[in-house]
């Protein structure tokens, strides 16, 4: 800003200079043409001067000759000598007319000589008018007047023309001195003008140079900031792509780059025959158990250690992903030997059941593992996981903590679990299904006091299927939560009608069982009561079955729920006791009121009694807790005879009566009342 104004300054002085340049120009052509026409006045006049005296000299000699003729002859005046006077009159009155032309200064003698000039001028006209009568005394007369003005001109003129020579001088002097000065003036203004010029072209230079460098330094920083803006943007585009294909917790490969690498595996394998690779899927067991329990912290924890273990047990060519959850799969890469496959999977077991420290605990881990061997006639690689994903599952359900290796009987098994999963789905859309009701016999006095809801799958090909073999896929796929909505309904509206053609006192119970995707709902209270507000049946009469493992997964969560419960005035019944993990004492915090052995117990009694005593044992813990005990599986007679020695409550089975329709129900009501035909006595 500073230099602008420095150069709009300079270029402000020098219009300055430039314009007082000509103006001085112009003053100095002016002063130079007025000193050269006072100059050429004054040549002028000098010049006069000479021709003045000259012709004056010339009219005093033709006076005296005039007038000497005119004396000698003294005759009549002819006209030749009247022509010849009056041309040397003329003469003598142009050199008079030129004395009086001359601008003397103004000095009595002067102005004494041009009064005289006047006179003698009009005494020469007389005398030419005269001509002729007395020309001679005219002519002597104007002679003799003629000699005294001559004489004064004669002295006049030298000092006329020493005036005129003196300003002649001075007019060249005048000039001169114009000359030089409008000179040193424009040479002044030249090296004035030149210096600003050099200045501003100085400061100009110095301008541009430093505007150059500014420039240079924005182009060398624009450029800097364009390099690193470059290198932000690759980073950062590097990074969108690195993210785009690794999991963001624990910097392994995700699905989608796993698949990339595992169809160039396929590749190689098409084209190489001696190539050979293995895809191993891991599945952690149990791993919700410890989100819920340590938190969702743990359990990202616990995943980025299994991670690192993972990494640490592969080459450097072969490719570990987390494809989602607690799911990793390794991609082994041109094995030479199958045998490496096992190796490497018992080194996986051993470094995965290492304790995990987590805070202030310590934890163990194990893994499902599904192996999967690359083939050529593999087409896409969404296959190979396909199948070590079959596998992996197969080692969960022979007891987890193993590896399985896929085979085509566990290819085909898939296929169904695949068709059996889409028929399901078909089924809820359509409601395919049917309730059983087993009734539940109290043992010691034979009554019929109420019925266990059974659900049944009604496949247009394979008729009715039981819900030991499409429950699971129910649970897994989250279809099991519009199947139960729909049993309880079902089993409620019918219990409702029963009660109401079928009296009794007390009234007639209804057991629906409860999955453990259904505890998890957060609408299941109000569900439970719409669904008894719309049917009208009495909460008493419904009877809640909850699996034992369902109740401990999450005891909290479990305690919360059941108090819930407790409050519509449901009864609630904890289902298959003895298979997992838990006491009567551990389940006395909850308010149950039922206890059903699972039929494995009930199964196992007999004459030995191998198992005789462990359900004597729950049979009286749970009437000392004010719980009763419902026998599953009574089959045998043995087995009936046993649980009434045993003094438990109810009973259920195929010796008591299987389960029935909603018509067969209705028939042992109206004919056998509350006491099932063919109950032993």
């Amino acid at each position: 800003m500073a230099m602008q104004r420095r150069l709009l300054g300079a270029l402000l002085a020098i219009l300055i200079f430039f314009f007082l340049n000509i103006g001085v120009r112009f003053w100095g052509e002016r002063s130079r043409a007025e000193s050269l026409a006072e100059l050429q006045n004054a040549v002028e006049r000098q010049l006069l001067i000479n021709g003045i005296g000259r012709h004056l000299g010339d009219a005093r000699r033709e006076v005296a000759l005039l007038a000497g003729g005119f004396l000698s002859e003294q005759g009549p005046v002819t006209d030749e000598a009247r022509e010849a006077f009056a041309a040397r009159l003329r003469r003598i009155h142009s050199g008079i007319a030129q004395v009086r032309a001359i601008p003397g200064s103004s000095t009595p003698l002067a102005d004494r000589v041009a009064a005289d000039a006047r006179e003698l001028t009009a005494s020469w006209a007389r005398a030419y008018e005269s001509f002729g009568v007395d020309s001679g005394r005219a002519i002597a007369e104007l002679s003799l007047r003629s000699d005294p003005l001559s004489r004064q001109v004669s002295e006049l003129l030298p000092r006329w023309e020493l005036e005129e020579r003196r300003r002649v001088a001075r007019a060249s002097q005048e000039l001169q001195r114009v000359s030089e000065l409008t000179d040193r003036v424009a040479v002044l203004f030249f090296v004035l003008s030149t210096l600003v010029m050099t200045l501003v072209a100085i400061h100009v230079s110095h301008f541009l140079v430093d505007s150059n460098r500014r420039l240079e330094e924005r182009v060398h920083e624009r450029t800097r900031a364009l390099e690193q803006e470059v290198q932000e943007r690759r980073k950062a585009e590097d990074q969108l792509f690195h993210d785009a294909f690794h999991d963001p917790l624990t910097d392994l490969a995700n699905r989608a780059l796993f698949l990339d690498r595992l169809g160039l595996s396929l590749v190689r394998a098409k084209r190489r025959p001696a190539y050979h690779f293995a895809v191993l899927f891991f599945d952690l067991d149990r791993f919700k158990l410890i989100n819920d329990s340590l938190g969702h912290l743990s359990g990202d924890q616990t995943l980025v250690t299994v991670a690192r273990r993972l990494e640490a047990c592969v080459r450097p060519g072969d490719t570990v992903a987390r494809l989602g959850g607690d799911e990793f799969a390794i991609l082994l890469d041109d094995i030479r030997d199958l045998s490496d496959v096992d190796r490497l999977t018992e080194q996986v077991e051993e470094r995965l059941a290492a304790p995990i420290q987590l805070g202030g605990n310590e934890i163990f881990i194990s893994s499902s593992i599904g192996i999967a061997f690359g083939k050529a006639a593999y087409e896409r690689p969404e296959e190979i996981l396909r199948d070590a994903d079959a596998a992996m599952y197969r080692a969960k359900a022979l007891g987890r903590a193993r590896h399985e290796v896929f085979s085509e009987e566990l290819h085909l098994a898939a296929l169904d679990r695949l068709r059996l999963e889409t028929d399901l789905r078909r089924a809820v859309q359509e409601q395919s299904f049917r309730v059983q009701y087993q009734p539940i016999i109290s043992l010691p006095d034979g009554r019929l006091t109420g019925f266990e809801a059974l659900v049944r799958w009604w496949h247009p090909a394979w008729g009715l299927v039981p819900p030991d073999q499409f429950i699971h896929v129910a649970e897994e796929t989250g279809l099991i939560l519009p199947i139960g909505r729909w049993v309880l309904t079902e089993a409620c509206e019918a219990l409702h009608r029963w009660q109401q053609e079928y009296p009794s006192d007390p009234p007639l119970a209804i057991n629906v069982n409860l999955s453990r995707r259904q505890l998890l709902q957060t609408d299941l209270i109000e569900q439970i009561r719409l669904i008894l507000h719309r049917t009208g049946l009495p909460a008493p009469s419904v009877r809640l079955e909850i699996t034992e493992s369902s109740i401990l997964e999450n005891p909290e969560a479990a305690a919360d729920l059941l108090r819930h419960l407790k409050a519509l005035e449901i009864g609630l019944c904890v289902d298959d006791f003895g298979t997992g993990y838990s006491s009567l004492s551990s389940l006395q915090q909850f308010p149950v009121n039922i206890l059903k052995i699972d039929r494995s117990f009930i199964r196992g009694m007999g004459p030995d009694g191998e198992k005789d005593e462990i359900v004597r044992a729950v049979v009286g813990l749970a009437h000392s807790l004010r719980m009763k005990v419902v026998a599953e599986g009574v089959e045998t007679e043995g087995q009936l005879s046993r649980l009434k020695a045993m003094h438990c409550d109810y009973g259920q089975g195929f010796l008591l009566c299987q389960a029935l329709d909603p018509e067969g129900v209705e028939r042992l009501l109206e004919t056998s009342g509350r006491a099932p035909v063919g109950l032993p006595s």
